[in-house]
């Protein structure tokens, strides 16, 4: 459809909300698609340790909550951008590479406008251009018939034409500082985190390749020592921002963050009615079980016996 307008989001709905009320307050939306790429989460009962039935549940889980992302942000585009229901879509794929599922979806689905993501909104600087490496991929490889926005923190930092000539597709790029963006007249408006890479404190611990720790031989002890301030770094996204130790039983709370499952109820048992990380009220005290960081927090100590913690 010519008209309609492709909107790439992440699964967490903090990275790419920003992203999408952009789209919905600048473009003249008629129809819109939520495109998405879900990673799923690899495991095996040999690396994990977990039984088959086990990690059958944490995929499910995973695609589960992929799938409820894609109903808020359409709530997003029915609530804050006046689109009516029957007007939004979405598209997901499973695939190992966010960039390389986002180039084939335009191609089967002939895409001719597609906004998405430049950086994490915690990345954001005037004058900046593509940091993402998924964004960069798309920049290059998508078909030169269509249109492309891409934005950092609700604001516009790339847009590239259509074009149907053979030249060099950066030919149709051009860049916007923020002074230079003049949103249309539609009366809407932008909000929230792009992912992000969400905003860098990244409370849910999501894993996708160009982001994922990655494997190989283990490096001399000396050459590890260089390391140091990356396994620390680490070891903070393992802790409960309550208790400031190793979570075993990390759960995500109505804030975003995660917490220990425990130590998050002692705080509402001692009256605590906002978050113990922004302070702002919590919209409810559900718990919901963060599967993917419990299991990198389990083999990782499994790999780090002696840690004290």
């Amino acid at each position: 459809m010519e008209d309609a307008i492709y909107v790439a989001v992440n699964q967490d709905v903090r990275e790419s909300k920003n992203t999408l009320l952009w789209t919905l307050k600048n473009l003249q939306v008629k129809k819109i698609f939520l495109l998405h790429v879900h990673l799923p989460f690899s495991l095996t009962t040999s690396s994990s340790r977990l039984e088959q039935s086990e990690i059958d549940a944490i995929q499910d889980s995973e695609l589960n909550t992929s799938v409820t992302s894609l109903y808020k942000y359409r709530d997003i585009c029915i609530n804050k951008g006046g689109v009516s229901e029957q007007d939004v879509d979405t598209s997901l794929i499973s695939g190992h590479d966010v960039g390389e599922g986002i180039v084939e979806l335009m191609y089967q689905n002939n895409i001719t406008k597609l906004v998405m993501g430049a950086a994490a909104d915690s990345h954001y600087s005037r004058g900046m251009s593509i940091t993402s490496r998924k964004a960069e991929y798309v920049s290059q490889h998508a078909p030169r018939s269509c249109k492309m926005w891409f934005i950092c923190k609700g604001k516009l930092i790339k847009k590239r034409e259509r074009s149907f000539d053979i030249g060099n597709p950066s030919d149709s790029f051009s860049e916007f500082s923020t002074s230079a963006e003049k949103p249309i007249s539609k009366g809407r408006r932008r909000d929230e985190e792009d992912e992000t890479e969400s905003p860098k404190e990244h409370p849910v611990w999501i894993l996708e390749p160009e982001e994922s720790p990655k494997k190989g031989k283990k490096e001399p002890a000396e050459k590890s020592k260089s390391n140091g301030s990356d396994e620390d770094s680490r070891l903070e996204d393992f802790k409960c921002p309550i208790s400031m130790e190793i979570m075993r039983d990390p759960h995500v709370a109505a804030d975003g963050f995660t917490y220990e499952a425990e130590e998050f109820r002692k705080w509402l048992r001692s009256g605590g009615r906002t978050s113990p990380r922004t302070n702002k009220p919590l919209e409810n005290h559900n718990l919901v079980p963060n599967h993917t960081l419990r299991i990198i927090i389990k083999d990782w100590l499994e790999k780090n016996p002696n840690h004290k913690h």
